[in-house]
């Protein structure tokens, strides 16, 4: 039930008079002072340097959203408190925070204030001393629940993380109290007993593991293969064709007579019939606005362009007037030529995407499908591609200007470095820091082709601005599953969520777990862990510093699942492989007697077992996973890859070169044993084409497929239960 608020009589604050802005150190244009606090609502759109991932209401404080008079001016006192923690009046509450809070994080605790706010000035309380329990259980109970912005239906369970951003203004209000003392908590009173808002019931605090879901394979596959098809294939000719629309729009004419031009638009339709060239079709919302206006569904000038051709005849517009003179010319020249799209009539041929023949890279489209659905394809297209190869997040990808991609470096004949640069946004102050990203070439490429698509609206020079990637990818998808994707011979791709967030876990997880996966298929995933490792090194405290360090907690993790899985087979009486396999057993059998130890003192042993684990993370941290084995790298000098470069002093092999059969640092295991006998039966094939000729060959391979059949024996043998 909503209780009235009377009238009240709002003391002055101690703030009052004061400029947000200047006060909060936060740069404007010259001449340009920002909101006061006395104001109502405090507009921060006109701070030099907010992201272009804040959205108008973030940076928009309507404070109006408060009912109560009284409380609309705590809340102001407590955003100006987080905004401004150095004001002598804020410096001396000792719970108060002492960074200032950024502009988006003050709206979000506003936002979460004026709800706890108005929650109790719609259960009839009045001022704070009357909170007690009963109350911020209450809230805490609404704070759970997840509404419908229109209806207020209960559409889901908030998460953790949510009930937490809900009820920790509540608990800071206490915190503040000595700004508003007429009106807080009774005194020594703290909502939930002055827990952390993490430990109210039913909101874990506990630190979990990134639970940020991968991108499943099967929708990964199509959506890449489709993303890397339009930024390949069709945004250059994308690019093209819009300039041709440009150069080829009739400009608008200044004349619109009042008697119909009949003169001029015979002359026009007569060149169109001469060249029996059909007349130009106008989009599918437009042909519904007429049927709504009236016009018959079977008229045969329904989708024609009448406006185009009024520009095309040297006239500012087509007046509607002018038709029922005009009707006889018209429907003579449609049914001599047609009505199709203006452009994309004669466009050239490319490959399917499946490789099954040639087709035209586009059909015939209307501008108005080239001034925004073609744009929409090249930057979703880009953004899928980007965000699942490199790793990037939204508000790097929003910051990007048009200048972004830089010169390609040749580092080496045929070789090359490529860079894009950006901001940093994310942990950074207001404005951010600038960024370079070394990246693969295909990501230098839709960042290309994508800066290349002139806008169809401002973006203060940026190439994407701020955009909705789930609205993008829903396009693009229906796009890819549509009549011009099956024509381009595009893979379905099937149902499923995916965010920005789930594509750079997948990457994470792909350079981490899976070094043979789907991205390794598409890209030289050796490539991918190179560009982000050179980007850390030039730039250690960048992006990919950040997400380079999230790839190496992977696989340190990934490591240890190896080891224990490894250790759980030897106990199992599967054994190593391999030149290395004794020293790997040697250490197996030591961890083993120390679990015997424990078990004989009566020790419950579990496998995280302090000193167990630290041995095994030891272990694990030396572990190299290549395609075919695994290598131990526990001595440099001891390591062939580095012997035979002559590179001893590396810190860390060249598994890519490993000859695993006479590395005495390399095991093979049973996971291994496919990748051999592919390798085997691909040998004999090999050998057994061979001509009579090539006699030098022959006992060259042959050598090699007795080595494989050797190193398919050991695997063999030690997987045979003991």
């Amino acid at each position: 039930m909503k209780h009235a608020i009377g009238t009240v009589a709002v003391r002055k604050s101690i703030f009052a008079g004061l400029w947000v802005c200047v006060n909060a150190d936060l740069p404007m244009p010259a001449g340009v002072l920002g909101p006061r606090f006395d104001d109502d609502v405090w507009d921060f759109a006109d701070v030099l340097g907010v992201p272009v991932q804040w959205g108008p209401s973030e940076v928009r404080f309507d404070f109006r959203s408060v009912e109560n008079p009284l409380w609309r001016l705590m809340a102001k006192e407590y955003v100006f408190a987080l905004m401004v923690p150095s004001h002598p009046a804020v410096a001396t509450l000792p719970l108060a925070y002492r960074t200032a809070r950024s502009i988006r994080t003050c709206s979000a605790k506003f936002v979460r204030l004026a709800g706890w706010l108005n929650w109790l000035s719609h259960n009839g309380v009045r001022s704070l001393a009357q909170v007690g329990d009963r109350e911020c259980d209450g809230y805490l109970i609404e704070a759970r629940k997840v509404r419908d912005r229109r209806t207020g239906a209960v559409v889901r369970t908030a998460g953790d993380g949510e009930v937490r951003s809900a009820t920790r203004p509540v608990i800071e209000l206490a915190f503040y109290g000595g700004l508003f003392p007429d009106d807080t908590y009774r005194e020594g009173y703290l909502p939930w007993k002055g827990r952390h808002p993490g430990a109210v019931e039913g909101a874990s605090d506990v630190w979990v593991a990134n639970r940020t879901p991968e991108v499943a394979d099967e929708l990964l596959r199509p959506l890449l293969a489709a993303a890397l098809y339009v930024t390949e294939h069709l945004a250059p000719r994308i690019n093209e064709l819009r300039k041709q629309v440009r150069d080829e729009t009739p400009a608008r004419g200044n004349r619109c007579p009042r008697t119909p031009p009949v003169r001029e638009f015979q002359q026009l339709l007569q060149r169109y019939v001469r060249s029996e060239a059909p007349l130009p079709r106008i989009y599918v919302a437009k042909v519904s606005e007429r049927l709504n206006e009236g016009w018959a569904a079977e008229d045969p000038l329904l989708s024609l362009s009448l406006s185009h051709l009024a520009k095309e005849a040297g006239f500012s517009q087509f007046c509607g007037s002018w038709l029922d003179e005009l009707r006889p010319l018209l429907e003579e020249a449609v049914v001599q030529v047609g009505i199709e799209y203006p452009y994309g009539r004669h466009v050239e041929y490319i490959m399917r995407a499946d490789g099954e023949g040639e087709v035209p890279w586009t059909e015939p489209v209307s501008p108005r499908d080239v001034a925004l659905q073609m744009p929409m394809l090249v930057w979703a297209a880009a953004v899928i591609v980007v965000a699942a190869v490199a790793g990037m997040r939204s508000c790097e990808l929003m910051e990007f200007g048009r200048d972004c991609c830089l010169p390609p470096e040749e580092r080496a004949p045929g070789l090359f470095r490529y860079r894009i640069q950006g901001k940093l946004i994310k942990g950074q102050k207001l404005g951010g820091v600038r960024d370079e990203w070394v990246v693969v070439k295909e990501v230098w490429e839709a960042m290309r082709t994508a800066a290349a698509v002139i806008p169809t609206r401002e973006r203060a020079g940026r190439i994407f601005g701020r955009f909705a990637f789930d609205s993008w990818s829903s396009q693009f998808r229906a796009w890819a599953n549509g009549p011009a994707g099956r024509r381009l011979g595009l893979e379905p791709i099937p149902d499923g969520v995916v965010t920005l967030r789930m594509l750079r876990r997948t990457l994470a997880v792909e350079m981490a777990y899976r070094p043979h996966g789907l991205m390794a298929t598409k890209f030289a995933l050796k490539h991918l862990h190179a560009t982000t490792t050179e980007g850390y090194t030039r730039r250690p405290g960048g992006a990919q510093g950040k997400f380079l360090a999230e790839v190496q907690s992977l696989e340190e993790t990934r490591n240890l699942e190896i080891l224990v899985e490894e250790f759980e087979n030897f106990q199992d009486g599967i054994m190593p492989a391999g030149r290395g396999a004794p020293e790997l057993a040697a250490f197996f059998e030591h961890i083993d007697e120390l679990l015997k130890k424990h078990a004989a003192e009566g020790t419950n042993v579990l496998m995280n077992d302090t000193e167990i684990l630290k041995l095994m993370r030891k272990r694990a941290s030396i572990l190299h996973v290549g395609l075919a084995n695994y290598c131990w790298f526990a001595d440099p000098s001891r390591a062939l890859c580095l012997i035979l470069a002559q590179a001893t002093d590396a810190d860390q092999p060249l598994i890519g070169m490993c000859d695993s059969a006479r590395c005495p640092q390399a095991t093979h295991h049973q996971r291994h044993r496919p990748v051999w006998a592919e390798h085997e039966r691909t040998q004999t094939v090999f050998l057994g084409q061979l001509g009579v000729t090539r006699k030098l060959e022959g006992p060259r391979q042959r050598a090699e497929l007795e080595r494989t059949q050797r190193v398919l024996a050991e695997i063999d043998a030690a997987g045979a239960a003991t």
